[in-house]
């Protein structure tokens, strides 16, 4: 890759390639450009470019107008001797930008080394670092744009400036130099007469050359800049400065302090878990993923009370050293009411030191000031309970040295370069190593077969765990055993593992909440026959769909992580089937909400269907020849199903026979139901690890 191109926008908007300036077209082709290296290594889409140069009214030609606009660039670029710079990406352009060719991040790179020299009591070197980077602003950033979407970053870039500037002039004051700095510090209250922190340090340096009576009328001019222009009094520090100026009291220059310096890293990651543990297997992958040159989105996939948030945490806290920039965290309430990206934006914008009064209030330009700010930085950023990838795009850095890591219920497969694992509950050994932790160790040495099956009743998910162990430890003379016999009941089961905030049904449920009313309505009615696998043509049965539309009604619950995928059965299809909690939890909310007259006609739908491809099945392998023409129930569940039953019928047989105890004893239970719940407590009862011949 090239070094020897370099961008400008800390001044007007400048390209040199070898030294030489090259020369661009002073129309749209520059905001196209500087939004491009505003957000340097990323996919720009093309839309994001069309509201950056016209905002809400776009030509029709927009499209091709932004085309011809790269292509002059690279042109002008190819002309001077640079190619490949900018690339065509899907949906966008991206601009590859090497470490050191944009003057914001040399500007970043030289500040830090002059805190760091600052800390270490190298004040002369500190100043030398700041005013070399300070030297790099060239009039005001990207002044010949007048782009919502740059404004905002130039806003920034501005802002950045006086704020290091000031820290700048502290250390200066700090070695003595009030008399050198008088003119500049005049120069600077001139140009920003309302910032009284440099009419501060002004009026400092007048006084400590021993020019009172100049450092009280710097005093005079700004009280009546204040009033005439805001109606305001100058600020209690200033006040106290000016009394103490009157009265002819010492008083000091600022003093750099490490402190000081240390609250522009932001550390906002909650507290570690204390007994988090096992993971041990998914705590080394996100260690591998996070070292990686380029960290990519880290995504932890899965259900509800399985533990990602602990994990993502405590994976987090054993990274934190290496992301020096500091860490960002947000619950963004995914799976109950979401936040706006904006609420979230604006408070990342604001811990990484940007005035509330500089922040944006749109999304667009909060993205592209984020993205901006976060360039060159070594940031870690958690997005817990993230409800889409939609939700989290925003709020992803620039560059390419941060690392983001995610948790959600849902895929996040929408989302452009992310990296996803699927957490599923606790193995044996941990989860029972868990409950000890909560209840005692001494408790499940007397009843180890009892923890056992405590651990397989709460489907191994950490939050059911939690529960309970609370539960039992409010209860210490309880024996283990009875509390086995309690929750083996499903009637108790779920209300046993609720204690206070840890709501295991409840979060069990949180995503049903986010189905549309025909997926809701059949992830209810899947939940009452106790089928070990679900395959496609049961949910289409049961529906009463075709087979292709409720394999994308499985694939929304499956996203939704309210189904399990099985295994890929020898048709070339998929078996599905509940987590043992999610099933009892959604019988719950079915007995409230389906209607008993509809349930009983998909269920009976399913013995009709169920009974015809059974004896079809068997018809088939007994006389290959004699064919039976469907009926319409089973021909519009699709032909795919038709044509394994028929040419396959060994195997389809094969692959439903644990299906076929429940689906007999239901066409048995069929005359008895009279209530919702008797669907349920006909059929035989399954067991952890049990399947009933």
């Amino acid at each position: 890759m090239r070094t020897d191109v370099f961008f400008r926008i800390l001044g007007p908007l400048q390209v040199t390639i070898a030294d030489r300036v090259v020369q661009l077209a002073k129309n749209r082709q520059l905001t196209v450009l500087a939004l491009l290296l505003t957000e340097a290594n990323k996919v720009v889409s093309v839309g994001r470019i069309i509201d950056a140069v016209w905002g809400d009214a776009p030509p029709v030609t927009a499209d091709k107008q932004i085309q011809t606009c790269v292509w002059r660039l690279r042109s002008a670029f190819e002309k001077a001797g640079g190619t490949g710079l900018i690339e065509t990406a899907r949906g966008g352009y991206l601009l590859r930008l090497p470490e050191g060719c944009l003057d914001a991040q040399v500007f970043e790179k030289a500040m830090l080394r002059g805190r760091e020299r600052a800390e270490d009591g190298d004040l002369g070197g500190a100043v030398d670092e700041y005013r070399a980077a300070l030297a790099l602003f060239q009039g005001r950033p990207l002044a010949e744009l007048e782009s919502p979407a740059i404004e905002a970053v130039a806003a920034y870039w501005a802002e950045r400036r006086l704020s290091v500037l000031e820290e700048c002039l502290d250390i200066e004051l700090a070695m003595g130099r009030h008399r050198e700095l008088i003119s500049e510090l005049r120069l600077l209250v001139d140009e920003h007469p309302l910032r009284e922190q440099l009419r501060g340090r002004l009026m400092t340096a007048l006084y400590l050359s021993d020019r009172r009576a100049d450092a009280l009328a710097v005093y005079r001019a700004g009280r009546a800049t204040l009033v005439s222009n805001l109606g305001l009094d100058p600020c209690a520090r200033l006040q106290d400065l000016h009394r103490r100026i009157i009265a002819g009291h010492p008083i000091t220059s600022p003093q750099p302090q490490r402190a000081r310096y240390a609250t522009k890293v932001p550390a906002q990651l909650p507290a570690d878990v204390g007994d988090f543990t096992g993971r041990t297997e998914h705590l080394e992958w996100i260690d591998h993923e996070l070292r990686r040159e380029r960290p990519p989105v880290v995504a932890l996939i899965g259900r509800g009370g399985v533990g990602k948030s602990a994990l993502a945490v405590h994976a987090a806290h054993r990274a934190r050293e290496r992301f020096t920039d500091g860490q960002l965290h947000a619950d963004l309430r995914g799976s109950t009411t979401p936040l706006e990206p904006q609420e979230v934006l604006s408070s990342f914008l604001y811990a990484l030191g940007t005035p509330e009064r500089s922040i944006p209030t749109d999304l667009a330009n909060q993205a592209t000031l984020f993205r901006s700010i976060t360039a060159g930085k070594r940031l870690l950023i958690v997005l817990d309970d993230a409800e889409s990838g939609a939700q989290i795009e925003p709020l992803l850095p620039g560059g390419t040295d941060s690392a983001v890591l995610v948790t959600s219920q849902s895929s996040m497969v929408e989302t452009p370069g992310v990296t996803s694992r699927r957490i599923d509950g606790l193995d044996m050994a941990d989860a029972v190593q868990l409950l000890g932790r909560l209840i005692g160790n001494e408790r499940i040495a007397r009843e180890p077969e009892s923890a056992r099956s405590i651990v397989d009743l709460c489907g191994h998910l950490p939050l059911a765990l939690r529960a309970a162990g609370a539960r039992l430890h409010t209860r210490p003379t309880v024996r283990l055993d009875r509390f086995v016999d309690h929750i083996a009941d499903e009637t108790h089961r779920i209300a046993e593992l609720a204690y206070g905030s840890l709501d295991t049904g409840t979060r069990l449920a949180a995503a049903a909440n986010r189905l549309s009313p025909t997926e809701r309505a059949l992830w209810l009615k899947l939940s009452i026959p106790d089928l070990p696998h679900i395959s496609g043509w049961v949910a289409a049965t049961v529906a009463g769909v075709t087979e292709d539309k409720a394999q994308r009604l499985l694939d929304k619950l499956v996203d939704h992580q309210l189904l399990d995928v099985v295994t890929e059965n020898q048709l070339g299809g998929t078996h599905y089937e509940f987590h043992s909690l999610t099933r009892i939890r959604a019988r719950q909310l079915a007995d409230a909400e389906l209607d008993l007259e509809e349930l009983a006609t998909a269920l009976d739908r399913l013995v009709d269907v169920f009974s015809w491809l059974e004896a079809h099945a068997r018809r088939a392998l007994e006389h290959p020849g004699q064919l039976v023409r469907p009926p319409d129930v089973v021909r519009e569940i699709g032909e795919d199903l038709l044509r394994d039953v028929t040419q396959r019928a060994e195997l389809w047989l094969a692959q439903e026979r644990p299906n076929l105890p429940w689906l007999h004893k239901l066409t048995i239970a069929r005359p008895h139901r009279t209530h919702l719940s008797a669907f349920a407590t006909t059929l035989p009862v399954a067991t952890p690890g049990h399947h009933v011949a």
